[in-house]
């Protein structure tokens, strides 16, 4: 083949927006350390005609501009930025509906890692990872921990362990609450108040305790993004080994506001995370399982809303920001069972109804150790059995914490049974606004 028909061929088969420089194995960029084989692409013309598989050979290509992809599948291939370029990493674009990553890293993009999206908003759009691929450092997370306990309502002074991290001007998040930065001295980082009052941007105000992470806002900025808003994707990461660490924003985030597919969510390691470690919109079928979350700056992982049927089990959640697992629902959702979650800032465990009243729910033999307010709160729950659950750690709350929502109704109150409560001052089980249960016991 000749030089002018190779250079066709690879243009054709990328279908970028710009070309990338493909580099060999002395390089290094971004701290990342590239392997021994420069990328080999394509054999023959043949290659991209007969079903679209970009295949790396082992190699890694230096981006210098937004790429958008459209091959389909990608294997053995690694995309990092090359010096000096500060933009996101590639946008892979579904090929008759489906995108695969076999053995793909997307690593150290300042603009944030991989978006996989389709031209086609509907219900048949899939996502495959297969074997170890890795998105990592992408988005530039900036963040500190607090060196002194804050409480936001009432005090607009953050005392960090750093100088110097932030600006004024930026936003940045402390637990559940976005701020503003109005002065910075030193380590003595002043928010924004209104009427005497910190204001705050989005959510709520959290009593931070001392190592609360303060995290400056990366809206978007995630290792990867599966979806645009619209219809949820099949996602199946069962025959994968992934990775999405220290990212500015989410790790991992299936970004859908409608149920559509199957999500297989397994074997997902992510740590320090600026924002959720594992963020997922509408679950409408499957499970996540035998994930390893810790670091997270806000909720470890985070599941807006989910069918009944869904599976929460098998997870390993610590060192969270606010909640080690909060599964949403409106009238139905997951069953959460087998987790152990350790060292939630806020809640261990959070199922949160709105809407509807969640009914028909399991949680059982999860594991929550040393949790800042709570074990476990049940917020606009009715119909649910929370049975055989060590919840030891409890500070602002009692272990079980039941919650009313405004305008949410529910006439059938949580079977509680046979939990283990320790090192709860408050006792096992309180309320807001709701009627306690009478069929509760714990040992």
């Amino acid at each position: 083949m000749s030089t002018l028909t190779r250079r066709a061929v690879l243009k054709a088969c990328l279908l970028l927006a710009g070309m990338p420089r493909l580099v060999s194995a002395s390089s290094t960029s971004a701290g990342v350390n590239l392997n021994e084989k420069s990328p080999i692409l394509f054999s023959s013309e043949d290659d991209y005609l007969s079903g679209g598989v970009f295949d790396g050979k082992g190699g890694v290509i230096l981006v210098d501009r937004q790429l958008t992809l459209r091959n389909g599948t990608f294997k053995n291939v690694t995309f990092a930025p090359s010096a000096g370029y500060k933009g996101s990493g590639p946008i892979f674009k579904a090929r008759n509906g489906n995108v695969t990553h076999d053995q793909v890293s997307v690593i150290g993009f300042l603009g944030g890692g991989c978006k996989v999206i389709s031209d086609e908003d509907n219900e048949n759009n899939s996502f495959i990872a297969i074997g170890a691929c890795k998105y990592n450092s992408n988005g530039g997370l900036v963040r500190c921990r607090l060196a002194k306990r804050a409480n936001l309502k009432l005090s607009g002074v953050l005392y960090v362990d750093e100088e110097n991290v932030f600006s004024p001007g930026d936003f940045v998040w402390v637990g559940d609450g976005k701020f503003k930065v109005e002065k910075v001295f030193g380590r003595s980082v002043i928010l924004e108040k209104k009427y005497g009052i910190t204001k705050v941007y989005h959510g709520w105000y959290d009593k931070a305790p001392i190592g609360q992470f303060v995290t400056k806002d990366a809206n978007d900025k995630n290792g990867i993004r599966i979806g645009s808003g619209g219809y949820g994707w099949t996602i199946d990461t069962t025959n994968a080994s992934v990775e999405c660490s220290n990212n500015a924003w989410f790790g991992l985030f299936h970004y859908s506001k409608k149920y559509a597919g199957l999500q297989s969510i397994e074997n997902i390691k992510t740590i320090n995370n600026g924002f959720c470690n594992i963020g997922l919109g509408f679950v409408n079928a499957g499970f996540v399982r035998k994930c390893l979350s810790s670091g997270s700056g806000n909720n470890g992982i985070d599941i807006f809303e989910s069918k009944s049927g869904v599976i929460v089990s098998d997870n390993v959640v610590m060192d969270t920001g606010v909640d080690g697992i909060f599964v949403g629902g409106n009238g139905e959702s997951a069953n959460v069972f087998d987790n152990k979650i350790k060292n939630a800032a806020r809640i261990g465990l959070l199922i949160n109804g709105r809407g509807n009243a969640i009914n028909g729910i399991k949680v059982y033999d999860n594991v929550i150790l040393n949790s800042g307010m709570n074990s476990l709160t049940l917020t606009a729950v009715g119909n649910a059995e929370v049975r055989d659950n060590i919840l030891d750690g409890s500070s602002l709350r009692p272990a079980i914490f039941l919650e009313a929502r405004k305008g949410v109704i529910s006439n059938e109150m949580p079977k509680i049974h046979n939990n283990v409560v320790k090192n709860s001052p408050l006792g096992p089980l309180g309320g807001q606004h709701v009627r306690l249960p009478t069929f509760v016991t714990t040992n």
